[in-house]
């Protein structure tokens, strides 16, 4: 039965349906659009290397949810991107810290596109011969990844603020962790997290619900229900350094910083997340005085950012920006941080500030493939799709300000990048 989840403030409705597999499926049709957009994620990411299996740990090399990814993309007969070729959909995936994605997009054949991507993320095909060969692509990889300074300034961002959680991890692995990967690795991992209860597919756009529901049962296998459990991590409260530094072919420095907070999960995960980033947004945004005033005085420029980085076990408030002087910057939001708990922002300013944050979430259900992130990121989180919006509506000034006073400012780690010689 599919079961109608409607939310009266967009007045939008999305369809759950959960296949006999144990398969999630998260369906948003949009009335007038042409295309439309699935996403068939695996509750499997780069920091999931060690899981419990009969009890036992098993670790696995880092990097192997990426070569795992790479590999199911290839059959014994055809590799899935020249079947996305001939029915014309553009067809992608990528692994994040905590999950895998593999997705398509088109503007017909979607039953097609459908069962082609069901297909070859149901029917994996290692061998000794192709393994290695991949091993020399994601090689290749990783020197690409690490030679790029952009790439290096969050990567070492992430290990110096975590101690034990392997998002400190590069994402794809290293030469010397993914030289351990064989087709028995890759065949353990992909029946423990892709099972099918530990999967779920998201569609929005021109779809048919009803259609979507028939492909699934028919090509999701099923088997016993079964939810891996990844190893616990009993990560500090404290950052694990202050600041890294590293030289590179830039030509002015880069860095990312980056205020440690406790993980938190479910809908305290999605009001952490729409409460801070209306804070940052507020105090050092790009409309804010502290960004003007940081542009008079030269110390920053057009390249300047601030989010809120969360995912299953980590979260943190990050700033990412060029600067002669990182370090002054990371002292000026520090500062600012304290002096508005003793005087807090105008209540004008967070109306302000909500109202814009509300307005883009509202803007995101206009767009198909935003619709279907949100729904992925929501199924990720525990909660219902409409979830971000919902919090967003009620957010309060009052509430807002136990957020500012709960920031521990001190607790954060600068990531430099300088140019080579400095």
């Amino acid at each position: 039965m599919i079961e109608k989840i409607y939310n009266d403030i967009i007045k939008e409705t999305c369809l759950k349906y959960v296949c006999s597999s144990g398969t999630e499926v998260y369906m948003l049709p949009m009335k007038g659009w042409s295309t439309a957009v699935a996403q068939f994620t695996a509750r499997f990411g780069s920091q999931d290397n060690a899981f419990v299996s009969d009890g036992r740990l098993i670790e696995i090399p880092d990097g192997t949810a990426h070569y795992l990814e790479h590999k199911l993309f290839e059959s014994e007969e055809k590799d899935a991107f020249s079947l996305f070729a001939q029915t014309g959909a553009s067809c992608n995936a990528g692994t994040s810290f905590d999950y895998t994605q593999y997705y398509f997009n088109c503007a017909d054949n979607f039953r097609k596109n459908l069962e082609i991507l069901l297909g070859f993320v149901s029917e994996p095909y290692f061998t000794e011969e192709n393994v290695e060969k991949e091993r020399g692509i994601i090689g290749q990889e990783i020197t690409m990844y690490r030679d790029n300074p952009s790439w290096r300034v969050f990567t070492n961002l992430l290990e110096g603020i975590y101690v034990k959680n392997p998002v400190r991890l590069d994402i794809a692995g290293t030469a010397e962790s993914i030289a351990k990967i064989t087709p028995k690795t890759l065949t353990d991992c992909y029946n423990a997290f892709y099972s099918p209860s530990n999967m779920f597919l998201c569609a929005a756009g021109n779809i048919d619900p009803d259609e979507i529901v028939e492909i699934c049962e028919e090509k999701i296998k099923k088997s016993k229900p079964f939810r891996v459990e990844t190893a616990d991590h009993d990560e500090p409260y404290e950052v694990n350094q202050k600041i890294t530094r590293l030289s590179m072919p830039v030509s002015k420095p880069i860095f990312e910083i980056g205020f440690k907070r406790p993980a938190v999960y479910k809908e305290r995960e999605i009001e952490d997340y729409i409460y801070f980033n209306i804070l940052l947004d507020m105090l050092f945004g790009n409309a804010s005085e502290f960004y003007e005033q940081m542009r008079v005085d030269g110390i920053l420029n057009d390249e300047w950012s601030v989010t809120v980085f969360n995912g299953r076990g980590h979260f943190f408030l990050a700033a990412r920006g060029e600067s002669e002087s990182p370090e002054l910057v990371l002292e000026k939001m520090q500062e600012l941080f304290n002096r508005n708990k003793k005087n807090p922002p105008e209540r004008e300013l967070f109306e302000r500030v909500k109202k814009a944050t509300y307005g883009s979430l509202v803007k995101e259900f206009a767009n198909v493939r935003s619709v279907c992130n949100t729904l992925t990121e929501a199924v990720l989180s525990e909660v219902s799709p409409f979830c971000a919006i919902q919090t967003t509506a009620s957010v309060s000034y009052e509430k807002l300000l136990e957020k500012l006073s709960d920031i521990d400012a001190e607790n954060a780690c600068i990531s430099v990048v300088e140019p080579i010689g400095d």
